[in-house]
Parts: structure tokens; C-alpha cells; sequence
């Protein structure tokens, strides 16, 4: 059953990433400034606080969201909109954990075409690299990296610059709904596949109050929940990234993964011209480009992405020692790749420059 399922679903996105690029490319918001997230998850909340009888127009006052077009699979909602979608829908409802209540909605099918790429993936760290590698596609403002220290392993969640002030009230409501939504979810599917999932979790706001009235859902489904951290990270066991995923199937896998990368293609053509740079500045195989190969990758000239960094007040040389840096603690974190090999492939000229820069970090 699970196969047939599979199958069809397969056939249905390959087809669709076909057949409908000029939709996609229409779906994409023009404002290039603002990040955006898949509008699939605004429909499920949506559909959700319609359970409480609530006009459909109310929960979307004051956005500019196409309401023919939400449950479209590739349509998109700015960041500004889904922040004000969940304030009005907390609002409405008067339930300051409506987060874990759409948790309980959200299936594999909810992430769509990633979803399904990760859960056919080969063993559980594959599955994780998939997401981490084309999460652009679900939703831009947030960054994920998985890393190893002896026994455990940690997955960590950061947000891009200027999405989220905690001082601002409403970004750390929407914050907080996140976590149930996605985290709590995320546990919830990871438990079809192994049941005695449960890990330890870091978030960086306080305690809210209202959590004491999920208190039996957290406690079931996290191991420790620790407040006033620095970033929000799951943490378990090292030993479960090597079990196999009983839905794998590497070669549509590998075929998913194709149009995953096609699909991030596009959206990059959207987004301003320095989180572009900063997404081509790293390559898996040859480490940090430099200007030209950058530049190449853009299919632009030097001179013209050099113009362009200008006119939004970046050059690259420091959006180059930007994406350095993350990726010297990602690599110093991971453990995977010896300080030589690092080295290599950040561009260090020499050991002592590498350790100058390592030693700022530590």
C-alpha cells in the first residue's frame, strides 16, 4: 500500500514540476525584499481555525494573500503575511497554542514535494541533508544544519537576519507557534517511522505561560525542554542518523532531488542579489568560489554582479568572509573533516591564518 501510495504521488510532482513552470515562477512573491513560505501551511491553518467557525476573510485581514490560490502546491505567502495570518488567527480563536493544535494536522504530504524527497531517502541523515539542502523551497527565512558531537546529534535552526525582534511581541507569538507547529509536528511524523523518538529540545524564548496547559503533549513528546538558549536545536542520539527509512527508495530519490534543485533555481532568480551571492558562494565539491566562478554560476559577468552587490551596498568580498565564517563553525561543529581539509576548502592561504580565525570562534 505504502508502495502504490508512493508511486502515485511520484508520478503526480514529476508531471506537475513539468507541466507547470509558468504557474510556479507566477507563484513566487515579487517583493524580492521580504522571505516567504510555502502557502500550503497557511491553507492547513487556515482550514483549521474554520473548526472554531471563523469567517475565511477575517483570518486573513489585512494581507495580501490570494485566497483562490492558497491551496495551489507551489503558491507563496510573504513572511509579513504569515506572521499576520497567525496573529489574527490567535486572535480570533482566543488559543495562544494554536500552534500545537495544527501540529496534529500536519502530514508528510503537508511539505509537498520535500516531504516526499526526504521520506524516501536511504537512512534518516540523508533525510536530514535533503531538507537542510533545499528548505528554500518550503520557506526562506530560516537556515537548518546538523551536526555531531561524540554521541549526540544536533539540529539546529537559525533565522535569517531581520526575521525575527524579540522585542517585538508579535515575532515572538509567531515564534512560539512555530515551534508547535513545525517542531511538535516534526517529532509527531518522525514517530511513524520510529516510535521512540524523543528528543531534547533548545528554544531561545522564555517559558509562556500558557504552555503548563500542553504540559502532558511536551512531556510525551520531548525528552527536556530548556528555555533561553541561544539558538532553538533538537538534540538525540547520534546512533538513529544511520537507521534506514522503510519507504526508501534512492532512484525516484535521486530523481526528486533533481527537481528540488530546479525548483530552488527559481527561486533564487527572486531574491536579492546578495542572499544570492551568499547562497553560489559555497559549492559541496570545490569548497568557497571566488568572484568569477560566482559570478558564472549567476549566469552574470563579473563586472555586472559587481554593480549589482554595489547598488545594494555589498561587495564580495564581504559577503565571501560571511559565508566563511558560517561555514568554519558548521565544519568545526560537524567534526566530519579534518582542520587541513577545512582549510582547503574555506580558502585559508595558510595554518596560521586558519588558526587565527578558528581561535576567534572557539
Amino acid at each position: 500500500m505504502y508502495v502504490f501510495k508512493l508511486l502515485a504521488i511520484s508520478y503526480f510532482f514529476i508531471k506537475y514540476s513539468l507541466k507547470m513552470d509558468f504557474l510556479q515562477k507566477m507563484s513566487i512573491p515579487r517583493h524580492s525584499t521580504e522571505h516567504f513560505i510555502l502557502g500550503s501551511y497557511v491553507h492547513l491553518l487556515s482550514q483549521l481555525v474554520q473548526k472554531w467557525n471563523i469567517n475565511p476573510n477575517d483570518i486573513f485581514l489585512n494581507t495580501n494573500i490570494d485566497l483562490d490560490r492558497l491551496n495551489e502546491l507551489n503558491y507563496k505567502v510573504n513572511i509579513s503575511d504569515f506572521k499576520t495570518v497567525i496573529r489574527n488567527c490567535i486572535t480570533l480563536t482566543q488559543e495562544p497554542g494554536l500552534g500545537f493544535y495544527a501540529a496534529k494536522e500536519l502530514k508528510i504530504s503537508s511539505h509537498g514535494l520535500l516531504g516526499l524527497t526526504a521520506v524516501i531517502s536511504n537512512d534518516v541523515k540523508d533525510a536530514l541533508e535533503t531538507i537542510n539542502k533545499f528548505v528554500k523551497i518550503q520557506c526562506t527565512f530560516i537556515n537548518l544544519d546538523l551536526y555531531v558531537e561524540k554521541d549526540l546529534s544536533y539540529y539546529e535552526i537559525t533565522y535569517e537576519d531581520g526575521t525575527l525582534d524579540w522585542n517585538n511581541p508579535l515575532d515572538v507569538a509567531a515564534y512560539e507557534f512555530c515551534f508547535g507547529f513545525f517542531l511538535v509536528g516534526f517529532v509527531s511524523l518522525a514517530r511513524i517511522f520510529f516510535p521512540s523518538f524523543k528528543p531534547i529540545i533548545n528554544l531561545e524564548c522564555e517559558c509562556p505561560q500558557y504552555f503548563t496547559h500542553f504540559h502532558d503533549l511536551l512531556s510525551s513528546t520531548f525528552e527536556k525542554i530548556n528555555y533561553n538558549q541561544k539558538n532553538t536545536c533538537l538534540i538525540t542520539s547520534s546512533h538513529i542518523l544511520n537507521n534506514p527509512l522503510i519507504m526508501a527508495d534512492p532512484l525516484t530519490s535521486k530523481k526528486l532531488q533533481v527537481i528540488c534543485e530546479n525548483e530552488l533555481n527559481k527561486i533564487s532568480k527572486f531574491q536579492e542579489i546578495q542572499f544570492r551571492v551568499k547562497n553560489a558562494l559555497y559549492d559541496d565539491l570545490n569548497g568557497l568560489l571566488n568572484l568569477e566562478q560566482v559570478a558564472k554560476k549567476l549566469n552574470l559577468t563579473k563586472r555586472t554582479l559587481q554593480r549589482m552587490l554595489k547598488e545594494k551596498g555589498y561587495n564580495f568580498q564581504k559577503l565571501y568572509k560571511e559565508v566563511r565564517e558560517e561555514k568554519l563553525v558548521k565544519f568545526l561543529k560537524n567534526q566530519v573533516l579534518s582542520r587541513e581539509e577545512i582549510a582547503k576548502k574555506l580558502g585559508y592561504s595558510n595554518t596560521s591564518t586558519f588558526n587565527r580565525a578558528r581561535k576567534k570562534i572557539e
